[in-house]
């Protein structure tokens, strides 16, 4: 008995530049495209199969309804972010219940945006890219409704429904990106100094080891400083003389240090150990990213606002300077068999 398997074609199209930039994705019709094209095995890292079974899902399997159940299983076999997510999560929840939440209004009225704008496009021949910047736009707005930034913010909480609807789209679109970076690497002259790569944590949160020791310091600061602004009697001169301008220094400075510490509750910060606290403050970051909410729309906006003004402007500003090259389109082919998901992948 043959194995169950899924096969797709698509084509990714692009305009000129330092790094290309996608413009749209087209779902080939299996009636006359793959009359020129043989399926291939994926890829060695399964971001050609990912972006194709990430958006079956996203377009609630549209074009490929009988395989609903192959495809979902092989989501969960080959792509680790909800593992991350969910198990990062775990780790935030003391932290959270300590902290007020985002007004649920508010949060249940974006969702129902999104998905009223997300269900109302049409997805039976592709995507268009330009109609992702609507989707830049909600965001956007609603970031601007809560009047609190995204980064390090561990008192947003969205529904299950809508995490795993992001965790799907920030797959997509990190492994579309992964094929544009597959094929620029593939036509540089010197991959020592005009490569580009894709990294799931770093791409976000470029030094979060900086972050950590700039956060060491901006806590010692808050602990020396509140003695002369915590009480009655405080000094009026130290407090304008001394504090004011050195938390000024450390906003315009260490602005991400400053909200990491200033977004975690202080009880939780006073009862690390010294030794253990820088450890704690890199391990928050990582979780922050990988297991929130936020960070979980924050990795989104990031990968929605390279698409929309280029991957070399956002992540790899090391290539603005390289020549642009032609625009071209990929054509995408492959197949995917139970034999490639044998070995789940636990991260």
């Amino acid at each position: 008995m043959k194995p169950s398997s899924f096969v797709m074609g698509f084509e990714i199209k692009t305009t000129r530049g330092p790094v290309l930039k996608p413009v749209s994705l087209e779902i080939w019709d299996q009636n006359s495209r793959f009359a020129e094209f043989t399926p291939h095995p994926p890829l060695k890292f399964q971001n050609d199969s990912l972006v194709g079974l990430q958006f079956q899902k996203l377009t609630n399997f549209l074009s490929s309804p009988k395989q609903k159940d192959f495809i979902s299983h092989a989501v969960e076999e080959l792509c680790p972010y909800a593992t991350l997510f969910y198990s990062s999560a775990d780790r935030l929840f003391k932290i959270q219940e300590k902290l007020k939440p985002v007004d649920e209004k508010l949060v249940q009225a974006f969702e129902n945006q999104w998905f009223a704008y997300w269900d109302a496009q049409d997805f039976s021949k592709g995507i268009s890219f330009n109609k992702l910047d609507q989707a830049f736009d909600i965001l956007s707005e609603f970031e601007s409704q809560m009047k609190a930034p995204l980064m390090y913010n561990f008192t947003l909480k969205f529904s299950k429904k809508f995490n795993d609807h992001l965790l799907s789209m920030y797959s997509f679109l990190f492994h579309l990106r992964s094929l544009i970076a597959l094929d620029h690497n593939i036509h540089i002259d010197d991959s020592s100094f005009e490569s580009v790569k894709c990294d799931s944590i770093s791409d976000y949160l470029p030094r979060a080891d900086f972050t950590t020791n700039d956060a060491l310091v901006y806590w010692q600061f808050k602990k020396l400083a509140t003695p002369f602004v915590g009480h009655k009697d405080k000094d009026v001169r130290i407090e304008k003389l001394f504090v004011e301008p050195m938390q000024r220094a450390f906003d315009q400075y260490n602005h991400n240090a400053c909200a990491l510490v200033d977004q975690l509750p202080q009880d939780v910060l006073s009862h690390q150990a010294n030794a253990d606290l820088e450890q704690y403050l890199h391990q928050i970051q990582m979780d922050w990213l990988l297991g929130s909410s936020a960070g979980l729309l924050f990795r989104v906006r990031e990968e929605l606002f390279g698409l929309h003004h280029g991957y070399d402007k956002v992540f790899w500003p090391e290539s603005s300077g390289q020549k642009p090259k032609k625009p071209t389109h990929f054509k995408v082919c492959f197949e995917l068999t139970e034999q490639d998901l044998g070995v789940k992948k636990i991260a």
